[in-house]
């Protein structure tokens, strides 16, 4: 290798501190401490896994779902997160509680293990192995034995204190079994519904098995639920995949009662114990639960509780009212069909791994992720909910995400081959383009758009090719053609046309694809070649254009000088210390040593790429860590995603301190922790490293430099009092925390100043009333806007009852006369005045046409003193008997007369009565 430079050498060798200095670095001592680096502040955790039903349970006082891997349990006094279990390392098929001991919960998964936890001390206390994948499974009420059943129809046993292996039962055989439960009073009998709509009694007494036909000999509809009634010792209720609904007698193997049919098959069926013979059941079309009662063919009536389809309903034990719901869109909520309300809505998470996850570019408060699930959802940041979701197609795994530039729109790439591409404020799919034979991995939209580059979206494929794909059309404008598949992509954030690709070859090759569209296939101008397996992905320096990392299977990270003039080794560091396959890469945007990666090990290692050392480990996450993000103006809050398919958030502490601090004691000594260029850096970068060096203590970033430049143009240049707004500007950047907002605002509202318009849950009383009309209006008019959700009438209703509760009665009015319900508007609109009211039954006669019905139109027309109109419609209809009756009336002054607008005011209120 040629030498370095003896300038450089001269600012590195011992001695020769004046680079040091500049940068920020003082020698560490001998045995001095390392930083904790980073700390989790919150999370976000996943949502019910969708792939198995029976995958929530109930307890008295608690409540719990599972996601592919782990077990969330709630407390159900609060509804609030109490603990989550790392349970499998392999998808989870079915929970249950044990009925006696709410410390217990049993769980098995595809790797055909089954579990039984200890809640209170986290830990596994029993274990079995199956010889097939369990598909359900049922604690009895007595006995300390759990029924299994299995993929290949085989009914087991467990009894776990006894330390034996599960025992058969019985066999339902293929295609096997759709529902297993066991008698809530008999804990010896248990029922399996199969697949082919039979129905299969078994008592562990007398070990007889009894077949009732059910549909096996019709239709062959498979059972979708069923439940045993607990009032009774032998009936059961059966739902089945054509929308049917019947009550069994298992002592006669016979149907007693069969119900209307369905339009849409019920998924899940479950007992109403506060009320005898009542019962519940839900289909994953509508957000809808029907209540039903055995003495009727058709439902008595049904509760609204969501959006989106059910999938499964558990009654809880301890109150009878109560049922926890497991919804299609992955949200869990716990509903009261006694007040017919929900008490608890958890917001949409994924439901499978998060491959990746990107900041809006331009609002730190937003971020998008994508995953296995086949789903792309925005998240606000302040207030942990996913505002929108764009699903891409069913078998469709998303690997890789890209905002747009000025994020109007958003990209993914699939498992398939197809880039697809949406609008980001109505969530409309405008490409859905099949771009690579085989999987796409990544996907990087150009942030820094060139009129000769064609081609925004880079896309890396199992074809042995990555692509530039025309956003506008979804039409690929270049190939660039590799020995191997393509995983990981990157543009350049600091050089026009310049992108770089990952190989599963081990190398990495840099393109110049600047003004080649419709040329020769340009060649790569640079090769990085040290890795010893596939490299997955790559990041460029944020402020040093020559230097790039990678992340490969050989479990290291690489960083390189990536200059095309560069004659030297370009392998500058090399950091090892994962023990499995290198996944998430990321550069800090101001500290331009510090690395961050994430690996199939499950941790996130924080580096010191100048010192060649990791900082500190993150053990939080349970699977594989994909994602790592952070925002430029947010620079030390992150935000990683793992295969356990939660979303964590990450504060660097020690780090930012120092600059907090004198940034608002003296906020105008920030300019002096401004870094000055990119050259010193990869001059530290190109040096051996030192690892008597302390971190960094210098700003690079473009945000740091803002946000001098802000306190610079401040009266006084930042050493008079800063604004409100300066001061939120500088905590935000340094020392972001949700809830944040929550203490701007009310500081805000306090002096008079403007507040932050979003990411709010905290009011000052002044603010109030406003903020509520605001959102109902939001409500209103923001049809397509994030954070709206549900059909149009359903957010007319919701911001009618907004401007109810604050007393605009008028706009109530207005409101739902727009959802569409007249009468209620009518009802209300005498308490701001009759003259409003007149106008209102007006407008509703209006809307009733000529062909409405007379005797509909007659009570309004007499009722606002229109009875001249009831005399002419009668006329006209000939019927004039009735019309001599009306006119005799309204000449003897017996009918009303129309409102006076003097005597009875305008109506302009907003609430009262004008009486």
């Amino acid at each position: 290798h040629k030498p370095r430079s003896s300038a450089r050498e001269a600012a590195l060798r011992p001695g020769a501190g004046t680079l040091v200095r500049r940068l920020g670095l003082a020698a560490r001592p001998a045995g001095g401490p390392r930083t904790t680096a980073m700390r989790q502040l919150r999370l976000i955790p996943s949502g019910v896994q969708k792939w198995y039903r029976d995958t929530i349970a109930t307890t008295t006082d608690a409540f719990a779902y599972s996601s592919t891997m782990a077990l969330h349990i709630f407390r159900l006094r609060d509804n609030s997160l109490h603990k989550m279990i790392a349970a499998h390392e392999r998808t989870i098929c079915a929970i249950c509680w044990c009925p006696d001991d709410s410390n217990l919960l049993a769980s098995c998964s595809v790797s055909k293990k089954v579990s039984i936890w200890d809640l209170e001390k986290e830990e596994e206390c029993f274990n079995t192995m199956v010889p097939e994948q369990p598909l359900f499974m049922d604690w009895a009420t007595t006995g300390d034995r759990i029924a299994l059943a299995l993929a290949d129809g085989q009914i087991l046993v467990w009894e776990y204190r006894l330390g034996k292996a599960a025992t058969k039962l019985c066999s339902v055989g293929q295609p096997g079994a759709k529902v297993l439960r066991l008698h809530p009073r008999l804990a010896g009998k248990l029922l399996v519904g199969a697949a082919d709509g039979a129905l299969h009694v078994y008592s562990m007494e007398t070990q007889k098995q009894t077949l009732i036909i059910g549909k096996s000999k019709t239709s062959k509809d498979p059972v979708t639920d069923a439940q045993w009634d607990p009032l009774s010792e032998d009936y059961l209720l059966v739902a089945f995949q054509d929308g049917s609904l019947s009550l069994y007698d298992a002592s006669s193997q016979r149907e007693i009662h069969a119900f209307d049919i369905q339009s849409q098959p019920v998924q899940s069926v479950a007992w109403a114990k506060a009320q005898p013979g009542n019962f519940v059941t839900a289909t994953d079309r509508v957000g809808v639960l029907r209540i039903w009662n055995v003495s009727q063919r058709a439902p008595l009536g049904q509760i609204k509780v969501g959006t989106s389809g059910i999938t499964c309903v558990k009654a809880f034990p301890s109150d009878p009212n109560l049922f926890m719901l497991s919804f299609k869109n992955s949200s869990v909520g716990v509903c009261d069909i006694g007040n017919r309300t929900m008490r608890f809505m958890s917001s949409p998470g994924h439901s499978e791994t998060i491959f990746d996850v990107v900041f809006h570019p331009n609002d730190p408060d937003m971020l998008a992720t994508a995953s296995y699930d086949g789903y792309v959802k925005l998240w606000q940041i302040s207030t942990s909910e996913s505002h929108r979701e764009m699903f891409a197609g069913k078998d469709l795994i998303l690997y890789g995400l890209a905002f747009a530039p000025g994020a109007n729109h958003i990209c993914a790439c699939s498992s398939t081959g197809f880039l697809m591409i949406w609008r980001t404020d109505t969530g409309q799919q405008l490409v859905k383009q099949k771009i690579h034979n085989g999987k796409s991995y990544r996907c990087e939209w150009n942030q820094r758009p060139h009129q000769s580059i064609q081609g925004e979206i880079l896309t890396g494929g199992e074809d042995r090719v990555a692509c530039l794909t025309n956003a506008a059309t979804g039409n690929v404008i270049l190939k660039l053609t590799h020995p191997d598949q393509v995983v990981g992509v990157a543009w350049h954030p600091l050089v026009d046309g310049v992108l770089a690709t990952a190989c599963d070859d081990g190398h990495v090759r840099l393109f110049n694809v600047l003004g080649v569209a419709g040329a020769a296939e340009p060649k790569p101008y640079v090769i990085l070649s040290g890795h010893e397996k596939k490299v997955f992905n790559i990041a460029f320096h944020p402020v040093c254009p020559d230097l790039l990392a990678s992340g490969s299977d050989d479990l290291s990270i690489r960083v390189w000088n990536c200059n095309a003039n560069f004659q030297g080794h370009r392998e500058t560091r090399r950091l090892t210390g994962h023990t499995n396959k290198v996944r998430g890469l990321l550069w800090h945007s101001e500290l331009p040593f510090l690395l961050f990666s994430g690996s199939w090990d499950s941790t996130i290692r924080v580096w010191d790429v100048a010192t060649q050392r990791c900082m500190h480990v993150c053990y939080e996450h349970n699977a594989d860590v994909y994602g790592i993000a952070l925002h430029p103006q947010r620079p030390f809050f992150l935000v990683s995603s793992s295969r356990d398919t939660t979303l964590r958030f990450w504060a660097l502490e020690d780090q930012v301190r120092w600059f907090l601090v004198t940034s608002l004691v003296q906020p105008w000594r920030l300019a002096e922790l401004l870094g000055e260029g990119a050259d010193d850096i990869l001059s530290i970068m190109t040096a051996p490293a030192d690892t008597s060096l302390m971190p960094l203590q210098k700003l690079y970033g473009q945000g740091s430099r803002a946000l001098a430049a802000a306190i610079q143009q401040a009266p006084g240049g930042g050493q008079q009092p800063l604004t409100l707004e300066m001061y939120k500007q500088i905590v935000s950047f340094f020392m972001y925390r949700q809830g944040i907002e929550d203490l701007w605002g009310l500081l805000a509202a306090i002096r008079g100043e403007a507040a932050p318009p979003t990411g709010r849950a905290v009011f000052h009383e002044r603010e109030l009333i406003e903020k509520q009309r605001s959102r109902a209006n939001e409500l209103v008019s923001a049809r397509g806007a994030l954070g709206i959700a549900g059909k149009q009438e359903e957010r007319l209703v919701k911001a009618a009852q907004i401007m109810l509760r604050i007393g605009d009665l008028r706009s109530y009015c207005r409101f739902m006369v727009r959802a569409g319900h007249w009468e209620k508007a009518i009802c209300i609109a005498p308490a701001v005045s009759q003259q409003f009211w007149a106008e209102l039954c007006g407008e509703y006669m209006e809307t009733l046409g000529a062909t409405a019905d007379l005797e509909e139109c007659a009570p309004f027309w007499v009722a606002t003193g229109k009875a001249s109109r009831l005399i002419d419609a009668c006329i006209e209809r000939s019927e004039l008997d009735t019309a001599f009756v009306v006119a005799k009336a309204e000449a003897d002054g017996r009918l009303p007369q129309a409102p006076s607008l003097g005597a009875l005011g305008d109506g302009s209120g907003s609430g009262g009565c004008a009486v």
